[in-house]
């Protein structure tokens, strides 16, 4: 029943399209043959001015042109020649009341003397020859010299265009009607066209399914079907515009009419509907007697199932009267689906022992795991937090279980949000990031974190790990013995310092003492005076390496463009290259290679690293500089082709006050190491006497998201 009604409303909506479509073809049609007609008799207009054009001005050959195409075609009501001056030089029928107007009102004339255009179809008017509304059809007459003398036109009747309405073959129940573009009514069967004309206004239109009004779909020329209420009463239309024209054929049926054609015929298809259900419920009866009579035995095992299996007795299943029917097989599979069923359970039972066991055992690993862990599955719940983390933090599992995970962390006062959910977005992983935590007392503690993805065997992502650990108490004796090994080596540091200060002082004194001097010239004044200035410059030298070497550990990184950062250094060094003696080969990226990097460590380091190439060097040789980027780090190489080192000097080479140089401090590349090191920076060096020597500089990718704190 409720296919029948779906089906018949699918086959009034159809009906009511497939109406819609022959009304849209049936004006098609209509429009096709009067724009034949148009065609046939435009062609004749203008052929009859191209003749007349050839008569040079011969007004009786032109009359008896265009008399002539009267006589033999049944196109026109009307044919007459009009000079340039507006006047009906003579016409056929004739009519003497015409004599002596002016048709400076008329359309076609202005078409024609005005746009020049090659031929024209009026807008509806009525005649003043005729006395009867009709179209005009006119096209030029030139002279010998080209010029346009005058136009002949044609009337076109509104009963040829009439026959043409009612003679196409069509089966229809509606009306048919045309008007022009001026909105002139010239074919309707309500209306009877004489002397005057009517206008479309009059059918009193209104409510047009598109939302416009009949004169604007008039204007807008486009053919389709729509809606309207005319006088009260609703209409399906077709309208088509005639090719060639203007004119707008619409045919239209009254809804009421519609409707009859629908219900005649969707009471045909209910009583179909009607009798196909009567027999589909007559052997739905039958059907459904055959098969419940032999189930009901079978309904009564499958109630007896849940007690056989709780007692995990046999189920057995009675013989039917017939052995070999299909109910029969289907008790038989039952019996059978019966003991596999029973013995499924039994399987399952022991399977869930065993993921006890096993969940049992891994919740005693994550307890003896000295690390705080937090789980959270794929929406961000918290499913398990160890004992670890509950001592950690002073927050009872309980409080947080089966909360929001990004809760807990701002809870906690933890700013690694940002990158919990890089890592949740874009499979990153987090390894040993130090930050700081506020447990539940208020507390503010150290942790070092990691995080990553938990995903299935496909790679999907299922949940995500927090692990961490207290590290305040490790923080506070690294910072202890920082402070032990700074003092101790600030004390050999100062003895050092002492001793290098005190050559240059004595130099000093000795220079000041040959400028108190009244004999010493002034040529000799100036060369003790650039001695003491040089001596002074040494003692700077000491002092900056000093304050470089006691400055604090703490550095403040920030994202700076690398490649930026090396060519400042090179800069420093553009005099100290030339293409006879010591080259540089560098070779850096186009694009820049941001880092997050505390830019005046690092950049000192590697000017002592140019620094200590240059000298390795001698001034004569080769530099090269190297900036490469790798999918995980960014490598900077810095090479000389210079003398090189032993394995001695190497080992020895990052140890403070430890120099080959004669006028060196030995603190040079201590301080560039440690400025690598407090950036997160790893440094090599190999090298060989005799074959040069290569420093390599290796920043991690990491760090162009995370600085010390764990923050981007």
């Amino acid at each position: 029943m409720v296919t029948g009604v779906i089906f018949l409303f699918i086959f009034r909506l159809k009906f009511e399209e497939s109406i819609a479509r022959k009304n849209l073809i049936i004006s098609e049609m209509v429009s096709d043959e009067l724009s034949l007609y148009l065609e046939n008799a435009t062609d004749t207009v203008i052929t009859s001015a191209n003749f007349s054009t050839q008569s040079h001005g011969d007004l009786n050959k032109i009359k008896e042109e265009i008399f002539r195409i009267y006589d033999n075609f049944d196109y026109f009501d009307l044919i007459f020649f009009m000079n340039r001056d507006a006047q009906m030089v003579f016409s056929k029928p004739s009519n003497e009341n015409v004599q002596g107007r002016l048709y400076t009102d008329r359309d076609y004339y202005w078409d024609i003397f005005g746009d020049e255009k090659t031929h024209t179809l009026s807008k509806l008017l009525v005649s003043s020859v005729l006395n009867k509304p009709h179209f005009i059809i006119a096209a030029p007459v030139s002279d010998s010299k080209s010029e346009v003398t005058g136009l002949i036109g044609a009337g076109i009747p509104l009963s040829n265009i009439e026959d043409i309405v009612s003679g196409v073959d069509m089966q229809f129940d509606g009306k048919i009607w045309l008007s022009d573009g001026s909105g002139s009514l010239f074919i309707h069967p309500d209306c009877k066209m004489t002397d005057s004309l009517i206008k479309i206004d009059t059918l009193g239109i209104e409510q047009v399914s598109n939302g416009m009004t009949i004169d604007e779909v008039l204007k807008r020329g486009i053919n389709e079907n729509l809606r309207y209420v005319a006088n009260g009463h609703n209409y399906y239309a077709a309208v088509t515009f005639v090719e060639g024209s203007d004119w707008m054929v619409v045919v239209e049926q009254d809804e009421i009419t519609v409707n009859r054609e629908i219900y005649d015929t969707l009471k045909q298809m209910i009583l179909i509907q009607i009798i196909v259900i009567f027999f589909a419920l007559l052997l739905g009866f039958v059907i459904a007697n055959w098969i419940t009579a032999p189930i009901e035995q079978l309904v009564q095992y499958v109630r007896g199932l849940p007690s056989a299996l709780t007692k995990k007795e046999q189920i057995a299943v009675a013989p039917l009267e017939d052995p070999n029917s299909e109910i029969a097989e289907l008790s038989h599979a039952f019996s059978e689906m019966g003991s596999q069923l029973s013995q499924n359970i039994d399987e399952l039972e022991s399977a869930i022992l065993r993921e006890n066991r096993i969940q049992q055992y891994l919740n005693n690993i994550l307890a003896s795991v000295h690390s705080g862990i937090i789980v959270a599955d794929s929406k961000h719940v918290i499913t398990m937090m160890n004992d670890q983390a509950k001592k950690i933090t002073g927050i009872p599992e309980l409080e947080v279980v089966r909360n929001d995970f990004f809760e807990l962390l701002n809870m906690l006062e933890l700013d690694i949000v940002a990158a919990i959910k890089k890592v949740i977005e874009c499979d990153a992983v987090i390894n040993d990031v130090e930050t700081t935590l506020k447990d539940r007392a208020g507390n503010f503690l150290t942790i070092s974190y990691s995080c990553s993805r938990v995903t299935d065997r496909n790679g999907n992502n299922i949940g995500t790990v927090l692990q961490f650990r207290d590290i305040t108490r490790i923080k506070a004796i690294e910072n202890e013995l920082k402070k032990e090994d700074r003092i101790h080596t600030l004390g050999e540091l100062s003895a050092s310092i002492i001793h290098d200060i005190g050559n240059p002082l004595a130099g000093m004194s000795t220079l000041i003492e040959l400028l108190k001097k009244p004999e010493l010239s002034g040529e000799s004044q100036e060369d003790v005076l650039a001695l003491l200035s040089e001596e002074v410059n040494d003692l700077n030298i000491l002092v900056i390496n000093f304050l470089d070497f006691v400055r604090s550990g703490d550095v403040e990184r920030k994202p700076k463009d690398l490649v930026k950062t090396v060519k400042s250094c090179i800069e420093l060094f553009k005099g100290e290259f030339s293409e006879e003696a010591l080259q540089l080969v560098k070779t850096l990226p186009d694009a820049p290679v941001v880092v997050n990097i505390e830019s005046r460590s690092i950049k000192q380091a590697i000017i002592n690293i140019i620094k200590n190439a240059i000298q390795a060097t001698e001034g004569s040789g080769t530099i090269e500089i190297v900036l490469s980027v790798q999918e995980k780090t960014v490598t900077l190489e810095i090479g000389d082709d210079g003398k090189g080192m032993s394995e001695e000097t190497k080992s020895k080479l990052f140890h403070p006050f430890y120099t080959t140089k004669k006028d060196g401090t030995g603190l040079g590349l201590f301080i560039a190491y440690n400025a690598l090191k407090e950036n997160g920076c790893q440094l090599t060096v190999t090298s060989s006497l005799g074959n040069g020597t290569r420093f390599k500089i290796v920043f991690k990718k990491e760090s162009l998201y995370y600085d010390h704190n764990g923050s981007r």
